[in-house]
């Protein structure tokens, strides 16, 4: 039996970065938000492995060092049990975009063998693999449209409501920007206590900072270039480590 997934993407609609930890991480804080514009994922019984297509699957990893493969192999050593599956990605959203685009193709992974599982292992066990697979893949797991996270960005802190009528134009430079290269140019402080409460309130009505702008700018400088020339088209806000952008708009005739 074929399943089709629709598979989100995210934008970190803010993102701070409160200091490095001991353990070499960094402890951010950032509101993300849902965006209906990811990949497709399908599932069908067949021989095991996967089949990858769409305008972004170049550089893709198609063994098993793919999110998708990657979150089916934890999920059968965790017990879970269905027979072989094949699995055709649709790949949509670049690598490297700061969309969250493999860790939602994971996440909708661990979705689907549970929907067709002999035996499933359960949403609190999916949710524990999800954050040992990355810091996005939990949110994806979840329906919340708007969501406060912590940590690496796997723990959730406080859920939100999208500011009404927001719509998104999302611009990528062409070229990944891989997270590391972004966290080893950042320099931020070591975090000598435990993370501060959140402030109180929901989502924010505009998109606020993101700590790891300068830094990721700074390391890639065809990536500053791309945020000059979407300055002169309106007020862009990088997503993540990048380099995806996004705009936000009250309709769509500005968008």
């Amino acid at each position: 039996m074929l399943s089709r997934w629709r598979v989100p993407a995210k934008v970190n609609w803010t993102l701070e970065v409160l200091g490095r930890r001991s353990d070499g991480f960094h402890e951010l804080r950032s509101w993300f938000l849902a965006v209906d514009a990811g990949d497709r994922l399908e599932l069908d019984e067949g021989a095991a492995g996967l089949e990858l297509c769409g305008p972004e699957a170049a550089g893709v990893p198609v063994g098993e060092d793919n999110l998708v493969l990657r979150a089916e192999a934890a999920w059968r050593a965790a017990g879970g049990r269905t027979p072989a599956v094949r699995w055709r990605l649709e790949k949509r959203l670049p690598p490297g975009s700061g969309l969250g685009a493999g860790s939602a193709d994971a996440a909708a992974a661990l979705l689907a063998l549970e929907e067709r599982a002999e035996r499933p292992i359960g949403l609190a066990a999916c949710r524990r693999l999800a954050a040992a697979l990355g810091s996005d893949p939990p949110f994806f797991l979840g329906d919340a449209g708007a969501e406060l996270r912590g940590g690496r960005g796997e723990i959730p802190l406080r859920g939100g409501e999208p500011p009404a009528d927001l719509h998104l134009v999302l611009a990528w430079p062409g070229f990944p920007v891989p997270t590391g290269a972004v966290f080893a140019a950042l320099a931020a402080p070591p975090l000598a206590e435990a993370p501060p409460e959140p402030p109180a309130g929901g989502m924010p009505v505009r998109p606020g900072r993101n700590d790891l702008a300068e830094a990721a700018r700074r390391a890639f400088p065809a990536l500053a270039a791309f945020a000059a020339r979407l300055a002169e088209h309106g007020r862009f806000h990088l997503s993540g480590s990048g380099g995806a952008h996004f705009a936000a708009a009250s309709d769509p005739a500005q968008a």
